[in-house]
């Protein structure tokens, strides 16, 4: 299945991507985070259960080249 689609940009060199979900049946957003840190990108992802007042990070990855 694919995942819903979200919306957002890059705005001083981070970017912002929201989107609605579902997660154990109720209404979530998710944000999606791209930024850079000590020159490497790192990718972020939080959710809020009460319309993006709160968010909470559940899974931050950092890229590094092999």
């Amino acid at each position: 299945a694919l995942d819903v689609p979200v919306t957002g940009q890059f705005e001083n060199g981070v970017g912002l991507f929201y989107a609605d979900d579902i997660l154990h049946g109720k209404t979530i957003k998710v944000c999606f985070k791209w930024s850079v840190i000590e020159g490497q990108p790192r990718w972020e992802q939080a959710f809020s259960t009460d319309k993006g007042i709160t968010w909470e990070t559940n899974w931050i990855m950092d890229f590094y080249p092999l």
